[in-house]
């Protein structure tokens, strides 16, 4: 429902407003519509992710790189938190800095590499000779609209030609923007993470997640391969593919 304006007419007294039953009515719809919006916002879960961004894929950041996928239609991401922690590969490039360097890792929900809808994490912080972590710098706001990803990627103008593992670690929460969110909730879900592998048939994966994880693993268009997966302790585990293959490994 969109939001209902009281007509107050043109100048006191002209009998041309709505009469007093007609602007409460207006008055208590538009509470309803607003309390049952943040009820549903606080009614949903916070979700854990984690999404790993290799030094091989770190050489294509001038490309889009989804780190939070689309919800669903009808959908939409409410982003809390996001934090990356670089960890530099090979030698420092701090001295190849200059004043004509510009540009920014844009956190975004499009496929270009101008939007900052959500924020950005700065140059110097691409740049960084040892392993740091950082906060998105915010912008406009952290609301993403329906059935939109979250993605990062370079802007125009960034001399970054890549080299350093990244890691992003969010919180956000997927509400139902129809109102039909189940009541209760509101607590931290399973955590989810997402980890890139090219060229292997077999990666060993540290999650230290002290438990046997579900695992699924997909190519580069989004094809569930068939894998083999052995549990070496709760801590470890080893995936292998036949063929070697491209793509991502989502475990929680």
């Amino acid at each position: 429902m969109a939001r209902q304006e009281i007509n107050v007419g043109i100048v006191p007294g002209d009998r041309r407003g709505d009469k007093l039953r007609i602007g409460g009515i207006k008055i208590n719809e538009n509470f309803t519509e607003l309390y049952n919006f943040l009820f549903n916002v606080q009614s949903s879960p916070l979700i854990a992710a984690k999404h790993i961004i290799t030094e091989e894929e770190s050489t294509q950041l001038s490309q889009v790189h989804e780190i939070i996928p689309a919800p669903g239609a009808g959908k939409a991401i409410d982003l809390v938190s996001l934090v990356c922690r670089i960890i530099p590969g090979g030698l420092p490039r701090n001295n190849e800095i200059d004043s004509a360097y510009t540009g920014v890792l844009n956190v975004t929900m499009d496929d270009t590499n101008t939007s900052q809808l959500c924020g950005y994490f700065p140059l110097d912080f691409l740049l960084a000779s040892a392993a740091i972590i950082q906060h998105m710098t915010p912008t406009f706001g952290n609301w993403i609209p329906s059935n939109h990803s979250v993605n990062v990627v370079l802007s125009n103008g960034c001399p970054w030609r890549g080299g350093s593992s990244m890691e992003f670690y969010s919180l956000y929460r997927i509400i139902d923007t129809t109102g039909s969110n189940p009541p209760g909730g509101g607590g931290i879900s399973t955590q989810q993470i997402v980890m890139s592998f090219v060229n292997q048939s077999e990666i060993t994966v540290q999650h230290d997640l002290q438990k046997y994880p579900t695992v699924v693993v997909v190519d580069t268009t989004g094809r569930e391969l068939v894998s083999e997966v052995t549990h070496v302790s709760t801590d470890q585990m080893v995936i292998r593919l036949n063929p070697a293959a491209s793509g991502k490994i989502i475990y929680s």
